[in-house]
């Protein structure tokens, strides 16, 4: 009785073994495919197969598995991209594995078009791959992303164009430095855009920084209020008005020469002071554009009707 069961069993080991033959002598190939080291024990384990050297499944297995474990170039690898390749290798998971890339091109989807990237498919597939590899969380696939970032933003020479927070965040500055009068570099901007739509500084904290490098060297005079958290535009509505109503202009940009010599005077020990209203008012008639205005024509028909009057004409 024990002999036919032994018989039995043996019968029983053939057959697993040629099943696993089948799967496994693939799949031994497929993982060392790009490893020489691992290709020569790939070979030995398929001659040893043909030969019939394994008496059981758990034999064969144990054999490859010396082979993955004593491989240095497989070694190297984290056991997340050991799980992947020998996954990959095994035409069981096949749907399986199917699922967890699709899965993980998902999240790599979702994560660019919220920066508001686009990026090329043989790229993405990279990402895919590395992420599914090496089971990446989002922050870690961010770094990937963020290659593709400073590229794209590099690639661009306003910034524009974009969508999500990369595009968010370059139409909010673009407008807040024009409305400023400053122009920020290309360097600057794609470095600062970068890191707003990574979260390692806010659109304000950005600000903060643009008002001490611009605004304060440009208006020194009014380098308390800024370095206060306001800025220049805010300040110069006064200022602004006065010019408009007086020189028939609407919409004087800060990048207007008039507006910064408006608002500030250099005094003789070099230290500019901020120019009072009654002042501006003026500088701006001193200004030849000034001469030809509607608000000049106005003033110096008052003027000489008040000088007519008191002669006893009018």
């Amino acid at each position: 009785m024990t002999e036919e069961k032994t018989e039995k069993q043996k019968q029983k080991d053939k057959r697993d073994l040629k099943e696993f033959e089948k799967k496994q002598i693939y799949a031994a190939f497929l993982i060392a495919r790009d490893n020489p080291e691992l290709l020569k024990k790939a070979q030995q384990f398929e001659r040893k197969f043909k030969n019939q050297k394994f008496d059981s499944v758990e034999d064969a297995e144990d054999f490859w598995e010396r082979a993955l474990s004593g491989n240095e170039q497989f070694s190297e690898l984290s056991l997340s991209e050991q799980g992947a390749v020998t996954n990959e290798a095994d035409k069981s998971l096949k749907g399986e594995v199917v699922s967890e890339k699709a899965t993980v091109q998902s999240s790599v989807d979702g994560l660019a078009r919220n920066l508001g990237i686009s990026v090329a498919p043989d790229i993405l597939e990279g990402i895919v791959d590395e992420a599914w590899r090496k089971n990446l969380n989002n922050n870690q696939i961010n770094d990937l992303l963020r290659v593709q970032v400073g590229s794209q933003l590099g690639a661009s020479e306003d910034n524009t164009g974009f969508q999500g927070s990369i595009g968010a965040a370059a139409a909010d500055l673009s407008e807040w430095s024009r409305r400023n009068g400053f122009t920020i570099s290309q360097q600057d901007a794609d470095q600062m855009l970068s890191g707003v739509a990574f979260g390692e500084q806010t659109l304000e904290q950005v600000k903060a920084s643009l008002r001490q490098t611009y605004m304060v060297g440009a208006y020194p005079a009014w380098a308390d209020q800024i370095n206060a958290g306001m800025d220049i535009y805010q300040l110069a509505s006064p200022y602004r008005s006065v010019a408009e109503k007086m020189l028939g202009r609407t919409a004087i940009g800060m990048d207007d020469p008039v507006m910064k010599e408006m608002m500030q005077v250099q005094g003789a020990d070099g230290k500019f002071t901020q120019r009072p209203l009654w002042q501006t008012e003026r500088y701006v008639r001193n200004l030849d554009e000034w001469q030809k205005t509607d608000d000049a024509a106005s003033t110096y028909a008052t003027s000489m009707s008040a000088v007519g009057k008191m002669f006893g004409f009018g």
